[in-house]
């Protein structure tokens, strides 16, 4: 912050007489790249030499207002008169309001650019890592053709990102087979940890399958009464999401089956 005596003054416009002028006349006491304290009241000092008084005070307003000066006023700093002499000492209270003022002229801190930051596929560190188990799951709501394999029955679900394939033990196989039948409209769930993931393929292994029944809600009569005008409308259920079929029949991939 300026000095006490300063306070209140416009910084001076570019074409005003500014402190150019006061340091080619005071080189001892002006300097834009080291400054130093100044003396409390010098601004008398310089009307008293012949310069106009709103001219002064835009001047040294604009001296003293600069990072680079509030900086310079430490406790303890020996002020200097016009011709560089010591005239007076900061005090706490000087200094500790002008590393306030110079603190809040700071820029708020921003993110870094982006072009500072590492790219997307860098490695992360071993260090930075944590344990834990990656499980894949699609849907389907049609029975797949399997293909016997020794190790059971071969299914796929062709998605967007590739095809999915899991081998079904028969047992397993049967009874999604009857759950299909049993269930006019039907969605499943095919779970399992990833064995191979290739351009054409991505393979489960350990398989788990759950299947839930879509129950159609049944229109309402014809003949039925509308709702009081009072009546708060009623909620239809999110159509897209699966009603669970009950029994709800969960099929393991080991050889286990469930039937909640």
């Amino acid at each position: 912050m300026a000095d006490p005596s300063l306070a209140g003054a416009d910084p001076a416009p570019a074409s005003a007489p500014n402190i150019l002028a006061l340091a080619e006349t005071y080189p001892a006491c002006f300097d834009g790249e080291n400054p130093r304290p100044l003396k409390l009241g010098i601004h008398h000092d310089l009307m008293a030499a012949g310069f106009e008084k709103a001219a002064v005070k835009r001047a040294l307003a604009r001296y003293c207002n600069r990072p680079r000066y509030r900086k310079a006023l430490r406790a303890g700093a020996i002020r200097i008169d016009l011709q560089g002499q010591p005239a007076g000492v900061v005090t706490a209270a000087e200094a500790e309001t002008a590393r306030a003022a110079w603190k809040a002229d700071q820029p708020a801190p921003s993110c870094p650019a982006s072009s500072s930051l590492p790219a997307n596929d860098t490695p992360l560190p071993q260090e930075a890592l944590v344990p834990g188990r990656l499980e894949l799951t699609v849907k389907f709501s049609e029975l797949p053709q399997p293909l016997a394999v020794q190790g059971g029955l071969k299914i796929g679900i062709q998605t967007e990102e590739g095809i999915v394939t899991a081998i079904l033990p028969p047992k397993i196989w049967r009874k999604l087979e009857q759950a299909a039948k049993d269930y006019p409209q039907w969605i499943a769930a095919l779970s399992g940890s990833l064995a191979r993931f290739t351009d054409e393929e991505i393979a489960l292994q350990h398989p788990s399958v759950q299947v839930f029944e879509r129950k159609v809600r049944p229109e309402a009569p014809a003949e039925a009464k509308s709702p009081k005008p009072d009546a708060p409308p009623a909620l239809a259920p999110d159509a897209s999401a699966p009603t669970p079929a009950y029994p709800k029949l969960s099929l393991k991939g080991r050889g286990t089956t469930e039937v909640g």
